[in-house]
């Protein structure tokens, strides 16, 4: 916990893992082992300020079981990660501003299992997560009787991740994720008045897959099985925020697959399976304020059962080849409550369910 009564800037970071290895790999490397979680991992930032005249920054982010490789060779993976039932994986950063603020950041990030393999060479993966912890990411902001220029908020919480790509690399993934814990990321924030408004946003999945890679073969195969309830709530009280736009989005997934090639093949086939309760909510509330022309709030949430994605070069002489095999059984819902007491200049809400999604598409090779 920080305290202060009048700063300039304020800076907090926590990170907690429970198990953690890294590498930074020059020639040929091969990596194997089990990693296995049966407790609790909690990363608490807390920061109490009366005033800041510049920015408040707090990040939060917890690991139950990582493996971080950076290669600039081939690498051979065979891993086994498994977070137990019982077990709890948390990232919390909670900020109380008193008076006044320039600017907040806050972050928060939380994994069960998680798996980073990026760089060159050929990367061979033989990966299996299994989660059953309940895995939770929260932003709290507490401003309800001060200024704030802008704040920015961001949550991020999953059961299963996988990570890979790079330059010339040739990521190819063979996957086995299994959720079945409740995961769960929250954003809220109540602030007296922000003046040139700000952004929250909730991001939860049960198993995620992202894999994005410049000139080298890319490819993803296996399976993607999410039992657990998946939640991502925003929750906004502004008072006012007379010149400035307030966006929050939530977003929740039971399982996704993103595969995203330049210049060279790529190909996409994960068996996803959602049984759980993906849900995703933006909660708004505005005061008297929003008077100015670019004033206004533009909320949105989005919960999908099970979505696989990829992306290959347009002008590239290039293919892509998916195997697509989706299965959704549980009830996937989205919503969006806004209410404004006074004048707002426009005010916007979209929410989108989905029980299986797949998209396909090409683009510009400098996007």
């Amino acid at each position: 916990m920080q305290s202060a009564d009048g700063v300039e800037t304020a800076v907090s970071t926590a990170l907690a893992q429970a198990n953690s290895a890294t590498g930074q790999v020059t020639n040929w490397t091969g990596v194997s082992g089990a990693q296995s979680l049966a407790a609790s991992v909690d990363a608490v930032s807390s920061v109490s300020v009366e005033n800041a005249w510049s920015y408040v920054i707090s990040n939060a982010s917890a690991q139950g079981n990582a493996l971080t490789v950076g290669a600039n060779a081939n690498v051979d993976l065979d891993l086994e990660q498994t977070a137990a039932g019982g077990s709890r994986v948390s990232g919390l950063s909670a900020l109380r501003i008193g008076g006044y603020a320039g600017h907040t950041v806050q972050g928060a990030s939380a994994a069960a299992n998680a798996v980073q393999l990026s760089g060159s060479g050929a990367h061979e993966m033989q990966l299996a997560q299994s989660s059953g912890a309940d895995v939770v990411a929260g932003t709290g902001l507490d401003a309800r009787d001060a200024e704030i220029e802008t704040f920015a908020q961001g949550a991020q919480a999953a059961g299963n991740s996988l990570t890979a790509g790079g330059w010339e690399g040739n990521p190819v993934a063979d996957l086995d994720q299994s959720q079945s814990g409740t995961v769960d990321a929250i954003t809220q924030a109540e602030i007296g008045t922000a003046d040139y408004g700000g952004v929250a946003a909730s991001s939860a999945a049960g198993n995620t897959v992202t894999m994005a890679n410049d000139y080298g073969y890319a490819h993803a195969q296996g399976r993607q099985t999410n039992s657990g309830a998946v939640r991502a709530t925003t929750s906004l009280n502004i008072a006012d925020f007379g010149a400035g736009l307030v966006a929050g989005s939530a977003n929740a997934v039971g399982n996704s697959s993103l595969v995203s090639n330049i210049g060279a093949d790529a190909y996409t086939g994960l068996a996803q399976t959602n049984t759980g309760p993906v849900t995703a909510q933006v909660n708004f509330a505005g005061g008297a304020g929003g008077v100015g022309a670019d004033s206004g709030a533009a909320l949105s949430a989005s919960a999908i059962g099970n979505a696989q994605s990829a992306y290959i070069c347009s002008e590239c002489p290039v293919s892509l080849n998916a195997s697509i095999n989706q299965v959704n059984s549980g009830p996937v819902s989205a919503g969006v409550n806004a209410s404004h007491t006074g004048f707002v200049n426009a005010l916007t809400g979209s929410a989108t369910a989905v029980g299986n999604a797949a998209t396909f598409s090409s683009r510009a090779p400098e996007q």
